[in-house]
């Protein structure tokens, strides 16, 4: 994985590397872009449909969606932003032209000659059949899609696995977790600022929907990122638990060398019972001997061990209180 590659990139190349939807699905394919990333032009009796994405790869790979049902050629332009959070960045827009552009919109169940207005749930006829259904999840993916990683350098550094939809009305992010619902993928839904999110934060439930778009590559990507993540995630902890005990271990030594001084200092060693002797000159010798190396070193259990450097610290503090008995 090529750094500064976002994660997004990578799903959205599989997406357009894939071969273009047919029948019904290439239809839910266009419905879900025009509807969440396209606006209506109309101009006296004239109405057009614009579809603005953030490729010129994704730009081509719709054009060959839209002429493999329309006979007819499709205009792509680039633009420069100018506003909000993608300011400054290029967006491609694909034109469909005058004569065909409420055919397209019929076809996409985006408009009926009986109702008014624009669908704004999930076209019905797409989600009850389950290859359409996918089709319009990975059309929505190109228009609105996020996905991020917390393993990836560069542009993503974010802490946790993300993915979302952001749509602009509380009624067709509804209709979203719901379909995703029926494909066995748990969803929430959230407000921000004037956008709606549909989203999903369990890493096994990001895997989950990623299988269902049928991404097979990402899916390998993405689980490759949690196995080395939990991996590495696992020998921190070790570490941590190591190093804590190894703190504890010096901080015991200190102790029992500290004691050890005082005693040899004060009256020598040499005064004394020779099991004491034995484990103050043990403890001299192999400072930094945890408490199962030392016992083994004696020959002794963990339990007597502990008892007797106990009773060492229990004289040295005698001796400094002066209490000390011979």
């Amino acid at each position: 994985m090529a750094e500064n590659t976002s994660f997004r990139n990578i799903v959205v190349d599989e997406i357009i590397a894939s071969p273009i939807e047919k029948g019904d699905s290439v239809f839910a394919f266009i419905s879900a872009l025009a509807k969440n990333a396209g606006v209506i032009n109309i101009s006296k009796k004239r109405i057009n449909l614009v579809m603005s994405v953030d490729s010129y790869a994704v730009a081509m790979y719709l054009v060959e969606a839209l002429k493999s049902v329309y006979p007819t050629e499709f205009e792509i332009s680039c633009d420069e932003i100018k506003s909000g959070s993608k300011k400054g960045e290029r967006a491609f827009s694909v034109a469909v032209q005058t004569g065909f552009t409420k055919q397209v919109l019929l076809d996409a169940c985006l408009i009926s000659d009986d109702t008014p207005g624009i669908e704004l749930d999930v076209p019905v006829k797409f989600a009850r059949e389950y290859t359409s259904a996918i089709a319009y999840l990975r059309g929505l993916f190109l228009a609105s899609g996020g996905i991020y990683v917390p393993s990836l350098e560069g542009e993503e550094k974010k802490d946790g696995y993300h993915f979302e939809y952001r749509l602009e009305d509380e009624e067709t992010a509804m209709s979203v977790s719901t379909l995703l619902a029926s494909l066995g993928v748990l969803s929430k839904i959230n407000e921000r600022g004037k956008m709606w999110l549909v989203y999903i934060k369990d890493k096994e439930e990001i895997v989950k929907v990623l299988n269902v778009m049928g991404l097979g590559e990402c899916v390998l990507a993405l689980r490759r990122i949690i196995d080395e993540r939990e991996t590495a995630n696992a020998l921190n902890r070790a570490v941590i638990c190591e190093t804590a005990n190894l703190d504890k271990t010096y901080e015991a030594a200190s102790k029992h060398l500290l004691a050890i001084g005082i005693i040899e200092d004060s009256v020598g060693l040499e005064t004394l019972p020779p099991a004491l002797q034995d484990t103050a000159r043990c403890r001299m010798e192999f400072q930094q001997a945890s408490y199962e190396q030392m016992a083994e070193i004696l020959g002794v259990s963990k339990s007597c061990l502990n008892h007797r450097l106990r009773k060492l610290v229990e004289i040295a503090e005698s001796i400094q209180n002066g209490t000390n008995e011979d």
